[in-house]
């Protein structure tokens, strides 16, 4: 992705903000992703961004963990089925698909996926509108999962043991988290 294309998505897809509440915008650690043009370009779109630490999105992105997948095992599913059909040009070589095929491909694989998987994987991030935490509980279970078996559990839901922390924030990974903005 370039500059240009984060900036047109933020402009046309995240678009204006018509309800007047402050949004909130998860994103990886892509360099694109931090640049003054998009902070600024989100920003004026009364977004908050929050970027996902490194090595973090399988456990707290919702597209990573629930959709993506299938979204993609359908998309191949499909272009391979074009590939199969066998359709040449008039020279005989196979033809590449038009790009209305490449958008019936992408459109077919998003109807796959459904509102209810899309919804679910916001609730397993631990992203929902419940401000009270009532349904964090299968991202705790999923933290608690990836904690090796010799590391100790923390006894309640309120304290965080410096084992879980050190797991999500693990200083040797390549990619840094940039913090919150104070604004």
């Amino acid at each position: 992705m370039t500059s240009d294309v984060l900036l047109e998505w933020v402009r046309r897809i995240w678009g204006p903000n018509r309800d007047d509440v402050r949004r909130l915008l998860v994103l990886d650690q892509a360099p694109i992703h931090k640049t003054d043009a998009a902070r600024k370009a989100i920003a004026a779109k009364d977004t908050d961004v929050v970027f996902v630490p490194g090595g973090c999105t399988s456990i707290v992105q919702p597209a990573d963990i629930s959709w993506m997948k299938p979204f993609k095992d359908s998309l191949r599913e499909t272009w391979a089925s074009f590939i199969q059909a066998g359709a040449v040009t008039p020279k005989g070589n196979l033809k590449k698909p038009s790009r209305q095929d490449v958008m019936n491909f992408v459109s077919k694989a998003w109807a796959a996926v459904s509102e209810e998987v899309v919804a679910r994987s916001f609730k397993r991030c631990g992203i929902s509108t419940a401000l009270d935490g009532s349904e964090d509980g299968e991202l705790h279970e999923r933290l608690a999962s990836a904690v090796p078996p010799s590391a100790a559990l923390p006894t309640t839901s309120n304290s965080v043991r410096e084992e879980v922390v050190d797991l999500l924030f693990d200083s040797e990974s390549d990619c840094s988290f940039d913090g919150f903005d104070d604004e």
